[in-house]
């Protein structure tokens, strides 16, 4: 995948504010011109408008993923990002974008990582980015990917990254939610105040956290019969405390989505679940707070 110069300045200009170094704000006005004529998002934020190219044909980053490290041991670290391709079909393709400055220039290097793979995480190791991802098993449908793999990728003497050997580390489950305190950051596509920390934990076949005022609680299950990600939640029982009126709206919305979810998935390092009833829909998108024991 070939990064035309607007590109990447669309997808620095993404990242780079109040994050990356100045180096590479500087690199990027002095790199690049004008913007590309592809529109670029971050989640689901439109960074600019396509005109030249296909109208469905959209890319942005994922949200959350973010890797630093020196791969090639010049003592400047480098920045891998991830970046999601929608050129219109029935594919997303999901690749790593690794950015790098070299005498005051962003260079950038992409590696494909596979079509509607859902990212868990990754990490740089000395001169290998390390990425644990989930793709489709043979027999699982297009939507629901359900096989854990860990990919790895060497950055080699030549300037390029040569891809090591896949390792399978089981199915995904509804055990991999275990482990975190997640922490809402969106209700049915909006954005939830931090203030409230609405909260979920996941342990043993159980979920419980706060709800913006009362505590929650309820039975989460993977559904057998299904591929990996699908769920059956419920009921849902809490505590009965009365705070202000916007904030018992916002309980209630959250209570009913959780109560009705049926599926989970990662992107990045968050944790989306969905939910359906009747003929309503939502997702509930949460961040990793603290770490559980």
């Amino acid at each position: 995948m070939i990064f035309e110069p607007g590109l990447l300045r669309l997808l620095l200009a993404a990242f780079v504010v109040g994050s990356a170094s100045a180096a590479f704000a500087d690199a990027v006005d002095a790199a690049t011109e004008k913007p590309a004529a592809t529109e670029v998002t971050t989640g689901m934020t439109a960074m600019a408008p396509a005109s030249a190219e296909p109208e469905r044909h959209a890319r942005g980053l994922i949200d959350g993923f973010e890797l630093r490290g020196d791969l090639d041991e010049d003592g400047q670290e480098e920045i891998v990002l991830a970046l999601w391709d929608d050129p219109g079909g029935s594919g997303t393709f999901v690749y790593l974008v690794v950015l790098d400055l070299v005498e005051g220039k962003v260079s950038s290097q992409s590696l494909f990582v596979g079509d509607r793979v859902q990212l868990l995480g990754g990490e740089i190791l000395g001169n290998q980015i390390s990425i644990d991802l989930v793709e489709h098993a043979a027999t699982d449908p297009a939507c629901c990917p359900s096989q854990k793999v860990t990919r790895t990728w060497a950055y080699d003497s030549n300037g390029g990254f040569r891809e090591m050997p896949v390792k399978l580390t089981g199915k995904l489950s509804v055990e991999d939610i275990g482990g975190t305190e997640w922490v809402l950051v969106r209700l049915n596509n909006e954005p939830v105040s931090q203030e409230l920390q609405i909260s979920l934990i996941y342990e043993d076949g159980r979920i419980k956290g706060n709800a913006g005022c009362n505590n929650y609680f309820s039975d989460m299950k993977d559904r057998e019969e299904e591929a990996g990600g699908w769920v059956k939640v419920g009921p849902v029982g809490s505590t009965r405390k009365v705070c202000p009126d916007e904030i018992m709206q916002v309980e209630g919305s959250y209570l009913k989505s959780i109560g009705n979810v049926t599926s989970f998935s990662f992107t990045g390092r968050q944790l989306v679940l969905s939910w359906n009833a009747a003929d309503q829909s939502g997702a509930l998108v949460f961040i990793p707070g603290k770490k559980l024991d």
